[in-house]
């Protein structure tokens, strides 16, 4: 049996724990003309879509040619105003350019060997008091159970806690899982958590396209697993709502495109890429969409779209929807 912890929600930051913040200094002509240049390369070079990159970077060079920057010294303005610009032309909720507090191009001190393991199991602590992400499981009249998470955490840290979540929930009649808060996170644990949705033959959920890397990855459900699986027969539900994203959206978009799970609440986000982000300045990170997901059925992906539920509903009435959807059928299949 797991174990459920009560903590404080908590959120994956994008800067490292090891920087330090710096005093705001405004950008010199020379800073400012040099972190476009590099916001440009950036797009051109590693942008999933090569034309999408190119437009960016001609656009913005473009802009910075004409004067339309020189009037700014702040990192956070030119941030926002980049942003818009970039965003003009992709539409991708993925991308942007980030403002960071702290300096990202501060280095940190080494850390000895003792500091690093401190560090490692403090932050493996903070993963295991939140849960990674999941809230307690709820068994459901009618034997059906209810789960809810909020996050995807590594696999690394998080799949073992999944294994025994999803075997201990196996010999339920129903699966109801609730993304309708769910914000994204690690892409890699969805083959984990969806392995125990299928039967033992390997499944081909879905490729990563990494254009920055260069590779092309493949997703599938495992033929062995530890512990009992829920199988690839009983009805699972997921519940969605217009705040349901990316790795969320990726878990929905995937099961529902396979045929193994009924969607039911609300259009989903519409932000599929995965993004990488290396700093130009102290304070800018260009976060640029270079992963894309291509669906091993569709040969695409939810971006923009969003997952469209199988059953519509408002967000806060999707759990009854699907609760009454899961009982009728229960109730038909029994003898």
């Amino acid at each position: 049996m797991i174990k459920f912890f009560k903590s404080a929600a908590i959120g994956l930051a994008l800067v490292s724990s090891l920087a330090h913040a710096a005093p705001e200094a405004p950008l010199t002509p020379q800073q400012r003309s040099q972190a476009i240049a590099d916001i440009a390369t950036a797009f051109e070079q590693t942008y999933i879509f090569p034309e999408v990159g190119s437009a960016i970077a001609r656009d913005l060079l473009a802009r910075r040619a004409r004067g339309e920057y020189d009037h700014i010294e702040a990192s956070r303005e030119l941030a926002a105003l980049l942003s818009k610009h970039i965003d003009a032309i992709s539409h991708d909720k993925h991308t942007e350019v980030a403002y960071i507090e702290e300096d990202q191009l501060a280095v940190a001190p080494p850390a000895d060997p003792a500091t690093v393991r401190q560090r490692a199991a403090a932050r493996r602590a903070r993963a295991k008091a939140a849960n990674y992400g999941f809230a307690a499981p709820q068994r459901l009249d009618g034997n059906i159970a209810l789960v809810r998470f909020d996050s995807f955490y590594p696999p690394a840290e998080a799949a073992p806690f999944v294994h025994a979540l999803m075997s201990d929930l196996a010999d339920t009649d129903a699966l109801v899982l609730d993304l309708r808060e769910n914000g994204g996170g690690a892409a890699q644990l969805i083959p984990v958590l969806a392995s125990y949705l299928f039967d033992e033959q390997p499944v081909h959920l879905y490729d990563t396209l990494d254009r920055r890397l260069g590779t092309r990855s493949e997703a599938w459900t495992a033929p062995a697993l530890t512990g009992a699986r829920f199988g690839g027969k009983k009805p699972v539900y997921i519940l969605t709502s217009a705040g349901t994203i990316s790795a969320a959206e990726n878990l929905a978009y995937t099961l529902q495109k396979l045929g193994r799970a009924t969607v039911v609440g609300e259009r989903t986000a519409g932000a599929a890429h995965g993004s990488y982000g290396k700093p130009v300045s102290s304070h800018l990170v260009p976060m640029v969409a270079s992963r894309r997901i291509i669906h091993a059925v569709t040969k695409s992906d939810w971006d923009r779209s969003g997952v469209l539920p199988d059953i519509q509903a408002p967000a806060g009435e999707a759990l009854a929807v699907a609760l009454a959807r899961a009982r009728a059928g229960i109730a038909r299949a029994a003898p």
